[in-house]
C-alpha cells in the first residue's frame, strides 16, 4: 500500500467545504443560492479556460466569450422559471434549446463581426473564432444541464424546486467518482492509466472509482429516495456507472486541454483540487448525460 500523497489534507479541507456549501443550498432552499453554486464555478472556469489559452499562445476573444456566459446562464435561469420551458422535452420543454441556438447563433455572427476589423486575417482570426466558441459551448453551456435538472420536475404546493435531489444524486455519484479514483490510486496504483494524457490516473484507482460511484449512487437513494424517482435498485447501479465513467471522461477530457497548451494546474481556487475546472470537469459529461436520460426514464408529468 502507498502513502496518501501530501495533497490529501488540503483536498479534504476543500471538499468538505465544498458539501457544505450544498448542504447550506439544501436547508435554505433557496433558488438564488443555487444560481450562486451554479454560476460562480462555470464563470471562474471560463476564465481559466480563456487563461490556458493566453498560455499556450491561442488567440481568443476572453471578454465576448465572459459576456456570452454571462447573458447564456441570465438567460436560463429566467426561461427556467417557467414551468413551460422547464418541462422534459418529450413532453414539449424543448423550447429552451431553441433559444439556446438562436443566442449562440447570435455569439458566432458577433464572433465573426469582431475578426472583420482585423488588419491581416490569419490562423489566429479561425483560432479566435473556433476556441472562444468552444469554450463557451464545453464549461457554461454544458453546466448549466444543472439549471436545467433544477427545474425538470415540479415544484412543490408551497413554491420549491424538487429538481435539486437529482442534482444532488448525479453530482454525489460523480464527484465521489473523483474522490474514489483519487484514493484507490494513491493507496492502490500501479498500472497507469492513459499515462499520455494524465500520467497519475492508474487502472487500480479507476476500478475503485466505479465501485464507489455505485456504492453513493445506491447511497443517495437509501437516504433520499421519498424526493427522487422510484427507481429499481438495477438501474440505480447501471445510472451510477455510467456516471463514474462519463465522469472520469470528463476529468480526462481537462487533462487533454490542460497538456495540450503544457499546464499542469487550470488555477489554484481551491487547495489540494485545483480551479474551477478541476472541480466541475467531471460533471461537465454527467450532468447532460443525466438530464438527457431522464426524458426517457421519469414518467409524464399531469398538467
Amino acid at each position: 500500500m502507498n502513502p496518501l500523497p501530501s495533497s490529501f489534507l488540503p483536498r479534504t479541507i476543500s471538499t468538505t467545504g465544498l458539501w457544505l456549501a450544498v448542504i447550506a443550498s439544501f436547508v435554505l432552499r433557496s433558488e438564488n443560492t443555487f444560481v450562486i453554486l451554479i454560476a460562480i464555478p462555470a464563470l471562474v472556469s471560463l476564465w481559466e479556460y480563456f487563461t490556458l489559452l493566453k498560455a499556450g499562445g491561442i488567440a481568443h476573444h476572453r471578454s465576448l466569450g465572459m459576456a456570452a456566459a454571462l447573458i447564456l446562464m441570465g438567460l436560463d435561469f429566467w426561461l427556467l422559471r417557467s414551468p413551460a420551458m422547464a418541462l422534459p422535452v418529450l413532453q414539449g420543454g424543448g423550447r429552451i434549446f431553441a433559444v439556446e441556438a438562436a443566442l449562440i447563433a447570435l455569439f458566432v455572427i458577433a464572433l465573426f463581426a469582431r475578426e472583420f476589423g482585423r488588419n491581416n486575417p490569419s490562423r489566429e482570426t479561425a483560432e479566435a473564432i473556433g476556441f472562444t466558441l468552444f469554450g463557451v459551448l464545453y464549461i457554461p453551456w454544458l453546466f448549466l444541464f444543472m439549471a436545467k435538472l433544477l427545474y425538470l420536475t415540479p415544484k412543490t404546493a408551497d413554491g420549491f424546486t424538487t429538481g435539486q435531489y437529482l442534482v444532488l444524486f448525479v453530482v454525489a455519484v460523480t464527484k465521489f467518482t473523483d474522490v474514489g479514483a483519487f484514493l484507490c490510486g494513491s493507496l492502490f496504483g500501479r498500472r497507469p492509466f492513459f499515462p499520455n494524457i494524465s500520467p497519475k490516473k492508474t487502472a487500480e484507482g479507476i476500478a475503485g472509482s466505479l465501485v464507489v460511484a455505485v456504492l453513493v449512487g445506491l447511497g443517495i437513494f437509501h437516504f433520499f429516495g421519498q424526493h427522487l424517482p422510484h427507481f429499481p435498485p438495477l438501474l440505480i447501479c447501471a445510472l451510477s456507472l455510467l456516471f463514474g465513467i462519463f465522469g472520469i471522461a470528463g476529468d480526462l477530457a481537462e487533462s487533454l486541454l490542460k497538456r495540450s497548451v503544457h499546464t499542469k494546474d487550470s488555477g489554484h481556487v481551491l487547495p489540494g483540487i485545483g480551479g474551477g475546472m478541476d472541480l466541475i470537469d467531471s460533471l461537465l459529461f454527467t450532468l447532460p448525460l443525466f438530464y438527457f436520460l431522464l426524458q426517457f426514464l421519469l414518467p409524464p408529468i399531469k398538467a
